[in-house]
């Protein structure tokens, strides 16, 4: 009778350690799609997709996956087409087949969106900047170990208030642009974000100088850096090498 006991309460202490891990996700991953002109050549947004795939195959096993686009406008036209939970694995619950199906039906629907997004005409113009309320919505929402922001964009800001085609960016300017967003209360809470950037500098001809392009570069990393999130060099390129 002891030994039964005994295997019952280990049991009831698994499942109840199980039900207490679920109110923290693993992973809360947001993914941003830019839907600009100079993005929208099938062969780019084709590598976006293709990213996009792996980026999601991470998040499969107990994380959140919200995406958005990136337009004139996103704060506005915000409807996040894909907002998906993905269950950890429970053996005491599931068998362990029917939770791969489930798992693939959601993984196959969260990628039919993706090409549903990929599908969209080219927007007027890019706000970047102010696509990142987007994800500060997304990590306020959601709780979890991990919090990872993917940006498939050119980075090119086009708005109302900032065209880096034509902006000179030095540190100076740079400096000046973070603390205007900061004093008008746009510079977003990202705090222990790590952000990959998928797309900077793609193009199938022609496009930005290299030192322009890098210049850019610069000003995102230094934005994330005040934004309390962090984009190292090697996570900001034209396609997607590695993302924590």
């Amino acid at each position: 009778m002891s030994w039964r006991v005994l295997t019952l309460s280990l049991l009831l202490l698994l499942v109840a350690a199980g039900c207490g891990e679920n109110s923290v996700h693993s992973r809360v991953t947001t993914v941003l799609f830019d839907l600009s002109g100079s993005t929208s050549p099938q062969a780019i947004r084709q590598q976006y997709l293709k990213d996009f795939s792996k980026i999601l195959n991470q998040v499969a096993n107990g994380g959140v996956i919200a995406a958005d686009i990136i337009d004139d406008n996103p704060v506005a036209h915000s409807t996040f087409p894909i907002n998906e939970s993905f269950d950890r694995y429970e053996p005491m619950k599931e068998n362990k087949l029917d939770y791969e199906r489930r798992i693939k039906q959601q993984r196959d629907t969260v990628l039919k969106e993706a090409d549903a997004i990929m599908r969209k005409r080219a927007a007027p113009a890019t706000d970047v900047i102010d696509a990142m309320q987007l994800a500060e919505r997304v990590f306020s929402t959601y709780e979890g170990n991990q919090k990872l922001l993917v940006v498939f964009s050119d980075m090119i800001e086009e708005s109302r208030r900032y065209n880096f085609t034509t902006e000179k960016l030095t540190a100076a300017r740079i400096g000046q642009i973070i603390a205007n967003e900061q004093d008008a209360g746009r510079l977003p809470d990202l705090q222990g974000v790590e952000v990959c950037v998928v797309g900077a500098g793609a193009t199938t001809s022609g496009g930005l100088p290299a030192d322009k392009l890098l210049t850019i570069r610069e000003f995102w990393i230094q934005y994330f850096k005040a934004a309390g999130a962090n984009l190292p060099k090697e996570r900001y390129g034209s396609a997607l090498l590695k993302c924590p």
